[in-house]
């Protein structure tokens, strides 16, 4: 309630005590004062549920937002069309928001700027995947639409530095960026209305079906669709600045690693991508050849890996129970990663003159998946230090000079390419 000290609140409805006397007015200000005398009084509803910031976050303005954001990106305004299914920005222009959970969304989409941007866009695309995979279900796009406008709220606790762009982050500050989805359900759980289940799918949108995401590595079966559709929908969200080729990026990233993701989520992003690929045409051409040039690079980066982790064997086949569980399940990610390189026939000719003479949307599918590589490589490395230090960190030093080694192939290639 600090928040009324700085902005004004008011009633959402009418506030009665538990006799039955109505002690405010929808409409009314409330200032700290009067929240006092009110917290004296036994209310039918809690008080924080009867309130909300005036000029806040609300369902008129996630609207504004999101008509401005599908005039910026052809491909938002294509998947959000349609005369067979409701309207994405109308379902968000008729929803209210009151009580804690508007104060949070209000306070967090004002923490940074782009965030309600970001927010928005994540609640168009995953109402629009929604639609398409569980046709009918009004409740589940209830839920997600305030899960996605809610999924990053848990970064209110984190510290600014550590979420900007570029930022360097060490084990330390990674355990703070991986709290954030546990942050936000303990923030929502116990709101009343669709705020609980949508704590839910928070909860879970960082998680992966094979047991390497994060914050509880759940594995399949216990991650529901709902949480993976939220997963993508960031995912997309993440990829809106990067140029275009918006949904053949997420259908790549949903398929590199087998058993990511479930098949009706792969099957339901591949469908959008075939439906709208004229418009999801990408035209960043230097980025495709900057991609292609460092082919070559890539392949002699994974092939050290490669040397490394066989040097390291001994070492690793001495250690505790549960780092050795650990490092199996980091080896089995790495080879999935390597099968996914393999896919596109670089490992062979590494320089990629083949592509030359192949459809732009060939070489375009090439350049993500290196550069997706290139990102699960360096998420490996961050999830197993963290998950060693949580579960054996009686083996820590033995994996950090692992890593160490590691990571010395990355910048080495780096060296040269410059």
């Amino acid at each position: 309630m600090t928040v009324a000290e700085e902005r004004q609140v008011e009633a959402t409805e009418d506030i009665y005590s538990e006799n039955g006397m109505k002690l405010v007015a929808k409409g009314y200000a409330i200032n700290r004062s009067m929240r006092d005398r009110l917290i004296e009084h036994k209310l039918i509803k809690p008080l924080e549920d009867c309130m909300a910031v005036s000029d806040g976050v609300t369902g008129k303005r996630c609207a504004e937002t999101a008509e401005r954001m599908l005039d910026t990106y052809p491909v938002l305004r294509a998947m959000c069309t349609s005369e067979r299914r409701a309207s994405p920005v109308q379902l968000i222009a008729d929803s209210t928001f009151a009580g804690r959970l508007q104060t949070l969304l209000t306070v967090y989409t004002e923490h940074q700027a782009g965030k309600l941007d970001h927010a928005v866009c994540v609640a168009l695309v995953a109402l629009s995947l929604t639609q398409r995979m569980m046709p009918g279900e009004t409740d589940a796009l209830s839920v997600m639409l305030v899960a996605a406008l809610s999924h990053d709220v848990g970064e209110l606790y984190i510290d600014p530095q550590y979420l900007q762009k570029g930022a360097e982050l060490g084990p330390k500050e990674w355990r703070h960026i991986a709290a954030h989805p546990v942050i936000a359900n303990n923030l929502l759980k116990d709101l009343t209305g669709l705020a609980k289940p949508a704590a839910a799918l928070i909860m879970d949108h960082h998680e992966r079906l094979d047991g390497f995401g994060y914050p509880q590595g759940l594995r399949s079966g216990e991650v529901s669709e709902h949480s993976q559709i939220l997963a993508v929908a960031e995912m997309l969200g993440g990829m809106l600045d990067k140029g275009g080729g918006l949904l053949q990026q997420a259908e790549v990233a949903v398929k590199l690693i087998h058993g990511e993701f479930s098949r009706p989520v792969i099957d339901v992003v591949s469908r959008t991508f075939q439906e709208y690929r004229e418009v999801d045409a990408a035209t960043n051409n230097e980025a495709l050849r900057d991609a292609l040039t460092r082919s070559r690079e890539l392949g002699e980066r994974l092939d050290g890996i490669l040397r490394v982790q066989d040097s390291y064997k001994p070492m690793f086949d001495r250690g505790s129970p549960p780092f050795k569980f650990l490092w199996r399940h980091a080896a089995e990610r790495f080879e999935s990663i390597r099968r996914a390189w393999s896919s596109t026939g670089l490992d062979v000719q590494p320089e990629g003159s083949w592509l030359t003479g192949e459809p732009t949307a060939m070489q375009r599918e090439v350049a993500i998946i290196q550069k997706e590589i290139n990102w699960r490589l360096k998420e490996l490395d961050r999830e197993l230090h963290a998950r060693v230090i949580r579960l054996a960190a009686g083996d820590l030093p033995m994996l950090e000079r692992y890593l160490k080694d590691v990571r010395a192939l990355a910048t080495d290639a780096e060296s040269v390419t410059t």
